[in-house]
This record gives structure tokens, C-alpha cells and sequence, in this order.
């Protein structure tokens, strides 16, 4: 969410509500226009192509931060953060599309994806309680700044660079005229069906009975999606929302800085450790115990537990990413970028953080009751996610004994990372 847009003491809460109430569409819109873009470029087969969509997204990504930083408080900020969003989406499905057939340049784009997500758990929201008993402070609001206009700077120059160098390569093979619709097909299914069950349980997450009808359709929603993969191509699928159920009731919302780096060097050996004993199962039995781990010690605020179970988180992130290799660029891009998705457990966390208010009418005036939730519940929800995730493995390896056969050329598959 580009915070730095607006986030201040002057902005109406009118737009900051419509940016709020907007944030799960846009970021689902991005993850299609990734997971779209990457389809179309990989089916052209040109790395050219690839690289230039990548540019042009970043171009249109720093333009509108540079506007955001420039415009007033009162302006659109909902459209602002659908325009970061979808730019942000044609940048990672393009760059997934030039890069993920190399093992090095796929690594860097994985890890750039766990990178980002640590990263939006740093920026510190002002407490209630804080402002209430220190009075209105003026650096509480500050823009945030994330990311940094440096940093989209640094990475227009780079993947300039990167243009330049890759202008003169022809295309592996010649541009295919039939669209692949199967991971097409499957993103849609996917990212509509979890935004609105997100969505949902923001608002009505006080009974079993939706919370199961969301567990059901989570799980039911995955799998179809994996089936729809060629193949064993969504195994990561699967791993992957297992990942962000349990990592959207795990991760802390608010992380000191300096855990950051640490926690993106333990990404990097859980990648590294993947490559060489990847396996998706075991991936999800060990979320599947730091899910039963966060719910048993959801009423506890010890730092090292926080930390701990970041640590946990981010190991697990980057050994569950390697751990199966899709033989097909777009269904890379669309199980990767699952993480981003917001999921139902996230909802039912937002649900159980402010609790359920009531109004209720009394013979003197209306009172309003606030009903503390069980902290535990989203963390128990995400734990049935990650069953049902185990058993959609199961099901898609009885359905698909033997892996797709080999028969594409680097432009269409991906290169195994252990090679």
C-alpha cells in the first residue's frame, strides 16, 4: 500500500477508507496482470519483449510515486494505489518471464518477492493508545516513504541495463499463435475466490459456520487451480497458499528493522536448502507445526516468540519456493505470487483484531459493545487450510503419477535450480 501517498494528518478518511476498502481488489489485480503478462510474453518466446514490458512498467511505477509525492492529500489515492499495484504486477510477470528459466536470475526474483513482503511488515503504525495518552504528534503520520523513490530509480537503471544488454537476442523459438488458458484460468479462479473470501470474513467473521465455509472454498479453490496445471506444476500452488495461510496469522504485523536482514539471509538458505531436498509435502508438514505453533502462543507478546516465528516463517518461505520446480514460467509466476494475495486467514485476523461491534438499544440511549474474538482462531483456521493443502498434494499425485514430459525449449520451461 503506497502510504507515502497520503498518510498524513491532512488527507480526508474518506480517501484513506476507499483505499483501505480497495487495497485486496488492487493487489488481486496486480497478481493477474503478473501472472497475464507472463503467459503472453513467454508465449511470444522473445526475451526482448521481456525486458522492455519490464521498463515500461517500472517507468509508469516511478512516475506514480513521483506524482503521489507531488499531488495533494485529497486526491484519489484508491486510483493511485490501482495504478501501483497493476504496474507493480506487469513489472514482476515480465521480469519473471525473462529471468525464470536461469537459475541465478531466478533466485533474485524469488528473493525479491520474500524481500518485499518482510518489508512491508517494518513500517511502524502509530498506536492508538500512544496518541491518545502523548497527545497528536506530527512525525506519528510522516510518509513512510516505502519503497523508496531511490530504490524504484536504482531499479529503472538497472533493468535498463538489462534492456540494452538482451536488445539484440532473438527469440528461443518461434512465437507460438496458441494462448496457454490453463494458468490464465487458474490466476482468475484463484484470486477472486480468495479476495472475496477475504473480504467476507473481514466483516463476518463471528461464526464457525463461515469461517468453515471459507476454510472449504480456500481449499476447494486451490486445488482446482492445480489441477488445471499441466502436469505436477501446482504442487506450488498448494505449498503456497499453505504458506500464506499460516504466514498471514504468523507474521508479526509490526517488525523491528533489524530483524529484516536476518530474516532474508534465512530465506536464502531455505532457498538454498530447497534446491537440493525439495519436498512439498514436508514443506507443509513443518507449516502445518508452526501454524499449531502460532495458535498455541497466540496470547503471548514475547519478543522472542515474535522473532522466533518470524525466523520460522521466513526459512519455510524460501525452502516451500524452491522446493518444486514448475516445468512452465507463467505457473511459477502465478503460485509465487499467491503470497501476495490477501487470504481469508488475514481477513479473520483483521475480523478478530477489532472485535465485533454491536449496537444495542437501551431505555436511555443506543450503546455500542465491543466482543473481544479468540486470538487463536486465525491461526487455527490456517492450520485446516494447510490439511487440506496436504491432501490436494496427495490428490494432484495420484491424478498426475509421471510430471509433464519434456519437450519445451527454454523459452516455455524452467531450468532446474539444482542443476
Amino acid at each position: 500500500m503506497p502510504i507515502d501517498f497520503g498518510w498524513t494528518s491532512n488527507t480526508s478518511a474518506l480517501q484513506l477508507d476507499l483505499m483501505a476498502y480497495t487495497l485486496p481488489r488492487a493487489i488481486g489485480a496486480g497478481v493477474l496482470v503478473a501472472m497475464i503478462s507472463a503467459v503472453l510474453i513467454t508465449t511470444l518466446g522473445s526475451i526482448v519483449i521481456a525486458w522492455s514490458t519490464a521498463l515500461g512498467g517500472l517507468i509508469a511505477l516511478t512516475v506514480n510515486h513521483i506524482f503521489g509525492h507531488q499531488t495533494e492529500p485529497s486526491s484519489a489515492l484508491s486510483t493511485l494505489n490501482f495504478i501501483d499495484s497493476l504496474a507493480g504486477g506487469l513489472v514482476l510477470g515480465a521480469l519473471g518471464a525473462a529471468v525464470l528459466h536461469h537459475r541465478l536470475p531466478a533466485y533474485g526474483w524469488t528473493l525479491g518477492i520474500v524481500t518485499s513482503v518482510l518489508l512491508g511488515a517494518v513500517s511502524p503504525i502509530p498506536h492508538l493508545g500512544g496518541a491518545l495518552k502523548n497527545g497528536p504528534s506530527s512525525s506519528a503520520w510522516e510518509a513512510m516513504d516505502m519503497p523508496p523513490l531511490w530504490m524504484l530509480e536504482t531499479a529503472l537503471v538497472l533493468v535498463a541495463i538489462g534492456t540494452l544488454i538482451n536488445r539484440n537476442r532473438t527469440p528461443a523459438e518461434r512465437p507460438s499463435i496458441e494462448l496457454p488458458l490453463a494458468p490464465i484460468l487458474a490466476g482468475v479462479v484463484l484470486v477472486l475466490v480468495t479476495v472475496a473470501s477475504a473480504e467476507w470474513l473481514a466483516r463476518h467473521g463471528d461464526t464457525f459456520a463461515g469461517i468453515g465455509v471459507a476454510v472449504v472454498t480456500t481449499v476447494a479453490t486451490a486445488l482446482i487451480a492445480a489441477m488445471l496445471l499441466p502436469g505436477r506444476d501446482g504442487e506450488l500452488v498448494l505449498v503456497t497458499v499453505g504458506l500464506s495461510a499460516v504466514g498471514s496469522s504468523a507474521l508479526a504485523a509490526e517488525l523491528p528493522a533489524w530483524t529484516i536482514p536476518l530474516a532474508v539471509a534465512i530465506a536464502v538458505f531455505g532457498m538454498w536448502y530447497g534446491t537440493r531436498r525439495g519436498a512439498p509435502l514436508a514443506c507443509l508438514v513443518l507449516v502445518l507445526l508452526l501454524g499449531l505453533f502460532t495458535a498455541l502462543t497466540s496470547n503471548s507478546d514475547r519478543a522472542v516468540l515474535t522473532v522466533g516465528g518470524t525466523a520460522v516463517l521466513a526459512w519455510l518461505v524460501g525452502y516451500g519456493l524452491a522446493s518444486s520446480n514448475p516445468r512452465f514460467v507463467p505457473n511459477r509466476v502465478l503460485a509465487t505470487m499467491v503470497i501476495f494475495i490477501p487470504s481469508a486467514v488475514l481477513g479473520l485476523r483483521d475480523f478478530v483484531a477489532r472485535g465485533h461491534y454491536a449496537m444495542q438499544d437501551s431505555s436511555k440511549a443506543v450503546v455500542c459493545t465491543v466482543v473481544s474474538e479468540d486470538t487463536s482462531a486465525p491461526a487455527w483456521m490456517a492450520c485446516l487450510i494447510v490439511i487440506g493443502c496436504i491432501v490436494g498434494v496427495y490428490a494432484l499425485r495420484r491424478n498426475r503419477s509421471v510430471p509433464a514430459a519434456p519437450g519445451e525449449t527454454d523459452g516455455d520451461a524452467v531450468t532446474d535450480p539444482a542443476e
